[in-house]
Parts: C-alpha cells; structure tokens; sequence
C-alpha cells in the first residue's frame, strides 16, 4: 500500500510527532509511506531523519487556494492508495483536490476537540472516506448539526512513543532517573509537561505545590516545556517567587529524555483548562506508559486518557486550582492508594495506547477502504 502523508504545519508538535512514528512502524511493516509538507516546516527535518520520501508544496493558510492545486499535482504524480491529512486547512484542500483522484482514499485525522467551523465538517462528511478521531472527545466535537456523518468516524488512540514498561518504577528506578537529569534524589517530585502558556495551568499546579508543602512539606516541582511568549503566561521564575517555592522548582526546558523525566516524578498533573480542550494529552498517556501515578482536570481528553470511572488517576474539577491541590496531597497522603491507581494505569496504557496497536488499528483501516 502506499501511503501519502498531507502536512501544512510550521512546527513539530504532538499530532505530528505521533504521525512521523506512525508512517515509521507502517514503513517498517512493508508499506510506502511518503509526506507532502510546506519547505518552512520543522517536519521536513523530522520526515529526514525517518528516511521518508518528502515533497515539497506550499501549504498553510486557511485562504492559501493554491493549496488545492499543489495536493491536485500530488495526488496525480505520487498516486497513493491512501492520502492521510492531519491539518485542518489541508482537510480543505484535500477535499476539494481528491475530484482529480478518485481512486485515492482519503482519511482526515483530527488530533484536537476545539470544535472546526460547520462548513468544513460538512465538506469532510462529503468528500472524505473516513474521518479518524483520537479521542471520544474528539468524535463528540466533530459529529452533530452539519457536522461529519457518525459512521464515517473511526476513533483510533494516539500512541505513546515507546512500548509501557512491564512494571511500575521502584523507589530506586525514580531516584536513578532524577539524578540522570540532575535532579536531587530526595523528596516527593511532581511532574508537570507542557507549554507555560496560562491556559497550560502551570500557575494552578503550583498553587497545588505550595499547599501540599504547607501540610505535608519535601514536595519538588519539575517543569518541563517551552517557555510562555510573554502575552499568555508569566515565566517559572515570576511564578515560584509569587507561590514562594523557588526552591522547590526545577525548569528543565524541553529535553528529550522524556522517559527519565517522567520516571522521576511521583505524580504527573495536567492541569489544561477547560477552554483549550485538550483531545488526548500525550503526557498522561506516557506517565501511564511509565507507571507514574497521575492527576488532571476532569475535562476533555483528559477523562478520556485517565477513564471516567477514576480507577487509574485522580480527575479533579476543570479549572478549579483549589480541587487540584486536594488531590495532589490526598495521592502523597495515601501511597498504597495511588500506587494501585498507577498499576491500573500502565495497565490501561498496553491495552489502548500501544504504538503497534495504534499501527493495526490504521493499517486495517486503510485496508479496508482500498478494498472497497
């Protein structure tokens, strides 16, 4: 089969991290597997390093109309049995291009709940072959009126990046992790992941921090992801003077050794507000992978990652910071508690979040269009 991948984003995030790991395995597995990006794209040097056949078009840009053109040659030159589009300009695009392929099966990948104006869910519904969702939560937003057809929708889980360990951490695989990254080996360590944009909940996880000092005291905060732009969220260093844990908090900035740093928390809390809508947070999904006990706002994705039902991580109320810190030192104040919550967890993340389960789940699928 051979499998071309529609890009339009400038820089590597989640959804793109995921689908470079998912076109490798799929590679792997004997497929073709080629991408189409923009030439200003961090992609371009991620699909390089995969080995992965890369062309190049002007893409992005919701008023980009030559856009249409550029995928219309693709699609004639590479003639792929399937062409997969994980941004939503380019599920435009594809729409309007695929009239010149009709041979080629399209599937629209839709990595984010934030809900897509009626016109381009009606126009996926119509012209697409199926629409993939990552979360539940994903499928809510994009199903209802005008909206994608509920039978053309396929919810496949985003994988984690690396294969769930057989066993929750010990207490020694946690202290070698911090003093891999440089961290103090001692004391109780909660890990939070993510951009330091307000919305992000960075203030609110703090807030949660220094109250679980005050009661129970020796609790370490790692911060790691990119910095604020200065309009949406202060700096690490304002925020622990204003909580006054500054020497509670260490910022690793964003760091590679994702594993290690994960590890060596004792909780990880997400703490996204409700207004970004998280679709699948792949940080709650990895802590699972690694048998880190974890904690978030009951919003979104992030019930869907957890389960609604609680057994495998705490779900404090959206938005509310003063839940959060009541849940973060009721999982210090009962370790027996929370460690079960952490089986049940990684437990969760090899029956759902597996990469080569992720990588049946999309192959069957797309062999089923073909053989259509």
């Amino acid at each position: 089969m051979k499998i071309l991948w529609v890009c339009g984003s400038r820089i590597v995030g989640g959804s793109e991290r995921v689908t470079l790991q998912l076109a490798a395995l799929l590679q792997e597995r004997g497929h073709t597997v080629e991408a189409l990006c923009r030439p200003d794209s961090g992609v371009r040097s991620a699909l390089a390093r995969t080995g992965l056949t890369t062309h190049l078009a002007r893409l992005g840009g919701s008023l980009n109309f030559r856009a249409v053109a550029a995928i219309r040659r693709a699609l004639s030159s590479i003639t792929p049995d399937v062409a997969v589009v994980t941004t939503a300009d380019e599920w435009v695009w594809s729409c309007l291009a695929r009239t010149r392929a009709p041979r080629c099966r399209l599937v629209l990948v839709r990595h984010m709940a934030l809900r897509l104006n009626s016109r381009v869910r009606w126009l996926a519904s119509h012209r697409a072959d199926a629409v993939v969702a990552v979360s539940d939560s994903v499928r809510q937003s994009l199903i209802g009126r005008l909206g994608v057809s509920p039978e053309r929708i396929h919810v496949i889980h985003n994988p984690v990046r690396f294969s769930p360990r057989a066993t929750i951490p010990s207490a020694d695989d946690r202290v070698r992790a911090r003093q891999s990254l440089g961290l103090p080996s001692s004391g109780r360590w909660v890990g939070f992941f993510g951009g330091l944009s307000t919305a992000k909940g960075l203030r609110d996880v703090m807030l949660a921090v220094g109250r679980a000092n005050e009661q129970l005291g020796d609790i370490n905060l790692l911060v790691c992801g990119r910095p604020a732009d200065g309009r949406n969220g202060g700096s690490v260093a304002d925020l622990t003077s204003e909580f006054r844990i500054e020497d509670r908090v260490h910022y690793l900035g964003e760091i590679e050794a994702v594993e290690d740093a994960l590890t060596a928390a004792n909780v990880v809390v997400m703490a996204t507000h409700r207004e970004l809508s998280e679709a699948l947070p792949a940080t709650l999904l990895e802590a699972m992978a690694c048998g880190t006990p974890v904690l978030g706002y009951a919003t979104g994705g992030i019930v869907d990652a957890i389960g609604a039902d609680g057994q495998a991580g705490r779900l404090a109320r959206a938005d509310d910071a003063g839940d959060l810190a009541r849940h973060l030192i009721e999982s210090f104040a009962d370790p027996t508690g929370t460690q079960q919550m952490a089986v049940a967890a990684l437990a969760r993340a090899r029956r759902l979040f597996d990469p080569q389960q992720a990588a049946d789940r999309y192959e069957q699928l797309f062999s089923a269009l073909c053989s259509r």
